[in-house]
Parts: structure tokens; sequence; C-alpha cells
């Protein structure tokens, strides 16, 4: 039976309208915790606790989404989603309350994430397909950290940040309208397709393995691991720019507001960057266009810091947004789209935990530097990206041109398949 569209893409936007309540859930937890407490070191125990379970708890999480249908976890987890910050707008006041619904939603999070990681490949078996439908959510869960923080200050001037986190739990019930149509989906889906003969196996241990058969997947192949380890790199790198941007400002001519504008140019980029794929760049494979995009975040944050010139500063921040969205979806479908469909929540859970911990490494290291030499800090993590990921672009090519028989090591966007969504 042939997937429709239409009710495909009606349930994408609504299982992609509770990212805008991921970001809003964030910005009113935390103006919460400020306002309730005053104290710096509560708001920093709350961003590390939406961190931290999609790191410590992969292993369990992979296990649930592989265990148990799709749509159940998926369903259970938006409606945990919905009460907890129901519970968080009437009684979440105190620390202790304050961290631990961040710990629960980063948690739930966690798992949200990856159930959609999994989904698509399994309702989308093209490839071709699945660079869209990635594309779709990345411009839309980046059009989120636009929209939420400008929808927290309105409704928290009108209403405070219980009248946000009302709303935010609005948002987990809406995406719940998604869970029917995925079950109508999962129960109409043809069968799995056999897998390609150079498809990574799926071994028997991995049925009892957690994060470790996930990571132990995740880094099969030589062109994989080439593409992972060189964005792991070029991840932890650029996050700890992001630390020492702020510190920036003060060089920049105009000061902070120049520097708002840089950033919400960025922002910009990140929306529209997804949209380059539908051209020519959607035809290269996409583990060297993942890696030839981390590159270009490096050479963006090198730029920036280079050239105190305002103009300059912009095109290389909107060249780097759209670069980083790129690198997202891109990866993201190079990891799913010949992925064992039995283990494809743990490698989804593996894939996040990966570059989460790189973020946080590259904020820890950040941390070391002083606020006086930022721009040297941001000169020299664009400069270890933009060397790396160049190096990682020239191997990754190099693994992927020479035989014919490599051709599936890095799935061409554009190839299609009978089981294709129409």
């Amino acid at each position: 039976m042939r997937l429709s569209k239409g009710p495909a893409l009606l349930a994408v936007v609504a299982l992609l309208i509770s990212t805008v309540g991921d970001e809003v859930a964030l910005v009113a937890l935390a103006l919460r915790g400020a306002d309730r407490t005053g104290l710096t070191s509560v708001v920093s125990a709350q961003m590390l606790a939406g961190l931290v379970p999609g790191i410590a708890l992969g292993g369990p999480i992979g296990r649930i989404v592989d265990r148990f249908r799709l749509d159940a976890v998926l369903g259970v987890t938006l409606a945990l989603e919905c009460l907890i910050a129901t519970a968080a707008a009437a009684f979440a006041d105190g620390p202790l309350l304050l961290i631990a619904t961040m710990l629960f939603l980063g948690a739930l999070g966690a798992v949200a994430q990856t159930c959609v990681m999994a989904l698509v490949p399994r309702l989308f078996p093209a490839s071709d397909a699945q660079l869209r439908i990635n594309g779709v959510m990345e411009s839309t869960r980046n059009a989120g950290y636009i929209v939420g923080p400008l929808l927290v200050g309105l409704l928290t001037a009108h209403g405070g940040t219980g009248l946000a986190l009302a709303v935010d739990a609005g948002t987990f019930a809406f995406a719940l309208l998604a869970v029917p149509v995925i079950t109508h989906w999962l129960s109409a889906s043809p069968a799995r397709p056999a897998p390609e003969a150079d498809t990574p196996p799926a071994p028997a241990e991995a049925a009892k393995g957690g994060l470790r058969a996930g990571l132990s997947l995740l880094w099969t192949g030589a062109q994989r691991r080439t593409a992972l380890a060189t964005i792991v790199v070029t991840v932890a790198s650029t996050s700890g720019v992001n630390v020492l941007m702020p510190f920036f400002a003060r060089d920049i001519p105009g000061g902070t507001a120049s520097y708002g504008i840089v950033l919400a140019t960025w922002s910009v980029g990140l929306v529209v960057g997804p949209f380059v794929l539908r051209g020519r760049l959607g035809n290269l494979p996409t583990a060297v266009v993942a890696v030839g995009a981390a590159a270009t975040i490096g050479l963006s944050y090198l730029v920036t810091a280079a050239y105190l010139v305002l103009p300059v500063m912009l095109a290389a921040s909107l060249c780097g947004g759209m670069a980083n969205s790129v690198q997202n979806v891109a990866l993201r479908t190079h990891v799913m789209a010949d992925c064992p469909q039995e283990v494809r929540g743990r490698v989804g859970a593996a894939y996040g935990a990966t570059l989460q911990s790189a973020v946080a490494v590259g904020f820890a290291l950040a941390g070391l530097a002083p606020a006086e030499v930022a721009r040297w800090g941001i000169l020299t993590g664009g400069a270890v990206a933009f060397v790396v990921g160049s190096a990682g672009w020239l191997r990754t090519r190099a693994l992927t041109a020479p035989a014919p028989a490599d051709a599936h090591a890095s799935v061409p966007p554009r190839q299609t398949s009978e089981a294709e969504a129409s």
C-alpha cells in the first residue's frame, strides 16, 4: 500500500509544532528560575539538566524506541510532556522543582527526538524523501528558536511565565494529533525491503545492547567514521566559539546592537539553509555535503573574527547559519537512511549522545579561556573547524569516489525507491 504525502506532511507539521514548545519551555523555565531564585547557579543547573539526559540515558532511550511501537512511545512521551508543562506552570517555583522539571522535559525531549529520527526512514524509505523531510524538520525547528523566545516574551509580559508554560503544554497536546495518523501509517506501510548488500549489518548481540551497541553501529564503515570524527571535532570547536561570542560583542563596531544583528542573521541562515539541498547540492553524497558544511561553519567564524566590518560579518553569519542547518540535515540523513530498522532507536540515541557530548566538551574548554582573548579564541576555534573539516572533506570524497561498490556508503539523496511516498 502506497503512503499519501498529504497526511504525512500534516503529521510532520503537528510533531514539529512541539519544537516551538521545547524552546518556550527552555526560555520560560530559565526566566522563572532567575525571577524566583535570583541565582545564576540555578539557571546554569537548569541548562545542564536539559542537556544531560540525552547523553546519560542514550542506552535506555534507544532500547525503548526499538522495543515498542513508535507511535505508542511517541504518544506517551508527548502526553507526559504536556502534563509536566501543565504542572510546572502551577507548582514549579523552588530550585529543586525547576531543575527537576528541566530534567524530565530534557529526558522526554530526547525520547521524542529519537522517535522522530526512527520514524522518518520507516515512513519515507527513499533517501531523497528522507532528505526533504529532514530539511523541513530542520527549518521548522530552527524557526522555533526564533519564534519561541519572542512568544515567551509576549506571553510573560501579559500573563507571566505561568501563561507561557500553559501554552507550552498546548503545543505538546497539539502534537498528539499526529499520533493517530502515524498509527495508520505504520499499519499500512509496506514491508521493509531487504537491506542492500553493503548496508551496515545489525549483529545479533545488538538486540540486547544499549548505547554501546548503537555507538558500534553508528561508527560502522570507514566513510561514516571519517565523517562523524570530523564533525565531532568541528562541533566541539565551534560550540566553544558560541560561549566566547558574547565577550566578543565589545569588539564589534556598533557594540551589542550589531552583535544582536549578527546573531539574528545566523538564525535566518539556519531557517533557509535546508532549501539549498533541493538544488544541485542535493545530488551529492550526504556524507560529503555534511563534512563540507562543517568546514564552511569554521570558515564563517574565522571570517567573522578576522574582519570586523559589519557587512562582511553579516555575510559570514548568513553563510555559517545555512551551513549549520545543511550539516544537520545531511548528517542525519546519512546516518539513518541505511540503518537497519530494528536498531534505529539505538543508533538515533547514539547519534544524539555523540553530538551532545561534543557540545559539552566545547563548552567546558571555552570556560578555560579568559574573556580578554575571546576574539583569538573564536579565530582559533574557527581555524580548527575549517582545517579539520577541509581535511575530512577531502578524505570523505576519496572514500566515496573510487568504486561503484561504495555507492551506498554515502546515500545519494536522489536515489528513488518503489516504496517512496506518493
